[in-house]
């Protein structure tokens, strides 16, 4: 993976869960790119944020969000997180910033 998609893709996942949780990110397009966006975080050196996706993902059947935005967005309101709370806990994981993103994406650009 390229530095420059690896920063994109971090300010992708830091943009949505931000504003409105894990919810927000898988219902949206961004998480079309889950699988990407963790190996984007482990490329960087924040094991302890990707560990977090990895573990809101692992919520999916087969332990991954469906790719298509549309097939996902049924399993996320239908199965998931009917009640939209599925993910309170790792939301506030990740809020507690477990890694400097920043700093460690000033490192690699």
């Amino acid at each position: 993976m390229e530095r420059e998609m690896a920063v994109q893709l971090v300010g992708v996942l830091e943009a949505e869960v931000n504003n409105g949780g894990f919810d927000q990110f898988f219902f949206n397009s961004s998480g079309d790119r889950t699988a990407e966006i963790i190996e984007a975080l482990e490329m960087i050196g924040a094991a302890k944020t990707a560990d977090i996706v990895r573990r809101a993902a692992s919520k999916f059947p087969d332990g991954m969000p469906p790719a298509d935005c549309k097939a996902r967005q049924v399993v996320l309101v239908d199965t998931v997180s009917p009640d939209a709370d599925a993910f309170e806990e790792l939301d506030q994981e990740f809020y507690g910033r477990p890694d400097d993103l920043e700093e460690l994406l000033k490192k690699i650009r």
